[in-house]
């Protein structure tokens, strides 16, 4: 092997490319292009690819690191995340993690602040198999809220009805306790001509 070759191996160690194409199917790889050179179809670092197992492929003019031990770009590992002038970091905030999206969705966690935001989705799907728990002492709901199961609460519940007023559709049952509006126990305030509790005892109005 003449000094020329070793030269070649040695600086195709590592190299910085672009990526220039992307294949998502099986297997996942990228081509770079790094120099005047085209690579292969190269797999690319995730972070993690055992039984834990992540998915975040890179894109099209994003800037990456090509680790080749042997010097052959054939065998060459695709190292991501490298900024660059067209794809700038989303934050220069030392005390932020954030991660951005194509579609202008965004997670910012401020550790300064102890704040997470997630802000630009269109739709969040929790799914879980048995229990959801939130503990938090104040939680606030800015728009409108839908119960499709039976709606519980443990220590009373308090409101005020909006432009529409409160409307309950249906049966109501109240059980276990005094039923009152504007400070009148409704079981305990008698009519003449009516049996309290009951119903009209002479039949009319």
């Amino acid at each position: 092997m003449d000094f020329a070759e070793i030269a070649r191996l040695i600086e195709n160690f590592v190299r910085i490319g672009i990526v220039a194409d992307v294949q998502h199917g099986s297997p996942p790889r990228v081509r770079v292009q790094t120099g005047g050179i085209m690579t292969d179809w190269l797999p690319w670092l995730e972070l993690r690819a055992g039984r834990t197992r992540t998915w975040n492929p890179p894109t099209k003019g994003e800037q990456v690191l090509l680790l080749s031990l042997s010097g052959d770009l054939r065998n060459a590992v695709v190292l991501t995340g490298i900024p660059s002038d067209r794809f700038d970091v989303p934050s220069h905030s030392p005390t932020e993690t954030v991660t951005q999206y194509p579609d202008g969705a965004r997670t910012v966690y401020d550790h300064a602040a102890s704040a997470l935001s997630v802000s630009g989705i269109k739709t969040v799907v929790v799914e879980a198999a048995t229990s959801v728990l939130v503990k938090c002492p104040d939680t606030t709901f800015d728009g409108n809220v839908t119960v499709k199961g039976l709606l519980a609460y443990q220590n009373g519940i308090a409101g005020q009805g909006g432009k529409n007023g409160n409307v309950i559709r249906g049966d109501l049952t109240h059980q276990d306790g005094s039923l009152s509006s504007n400070g009148v126990v409704l079981h305990d305030h008698g009519h003449g001509g009516v049996q309290r509790g009951g119903s009209w005892t002479d039949g009319t109005r």
